[in-house]
């Protein structure tokens, strides 16, 4: 974990798990951390923890909820996420109407950590490689708020690229693809 995790995760909790003020007073104090952070990647990263956490409880929530259509604890999360979704957008970011659910989160984050396994059986003698493999899967994990076009678009050139440097070779590429694969026609934008 990252120093930017760290922090967006305290900063969840201060301002928001364990606060009880209005949802704008909780992302204003959110937004105050943002001036500690010079990259504006830094700042998505930080924004985007906070709303997939959010999300989180949202979606347990949601699981037992009683009355889903007047409970304040999910007018609150809604609330939570729409204003810092305001804030990526202040940032230039683009809300994408393909954004990953949480489920999904978890699915490809298990598909990359199963890929990862694999390549670690292989390392031996590989460890420069598995290094680099290991990098850009913790990279694509950090990137899920590119929007699931985007994001696949983004992993089906990793893929291409470390096939072409022969980092990766055409059956650990097919493995990779398996992840592309149900998402093709996003890539090509049907």
């Amino acid at each position: 974990m990252d120093i930017i995790e760290k922090l967006a995760k305290r900063s969840y909790q201060d301002n928001i798990q364990y606060n009880n003020a209005n949802e704008r007073d909780s992302v204003n104090e959110v937004k105050y951390h943002l001036y500690d952070f010079n990259s504006e990647l830094d700042k998505i990263k930080f924004l985007n923890i906070h709303i997939d956490l959010v999300n989180e409880e949202y979606q347990k929530h949601l699981k037992t909820c009683k009355n889903p259509e007047n409970c304040g604890e999910n007018e609150r999360a809604e609330a939570l996420i729409f204003y810092l979704q305001q804030e990526l957008v202040n940032l230039g970011i683009q809300i994408n109407n393909d954004t990953f659910t949480y489920d999904e989160k978890v699915e490809k984050d298990s598909q990359l950590e199963d890929i990862l396994k694999q390549f670690n059986e292989l390392k031996a003698g590989q460890q420069v490689i598995y290094d680099d493999i290991l990098k850009e899967i913790q990279e694509l994990k950090e990137l899920y708020f590119l929007g699931k076009k985007k994001w696949h678009q983004l992993l089906a050139g990793k893929i291409v690229e470390m096939t072409a440097g022969g980092i990766i070779s055409e059956t650990v590429s097919k493995d990779l693809l398996s992840i592309v694969k149900p998402n093709f026609s996003l890539l090509i934008g049907q």
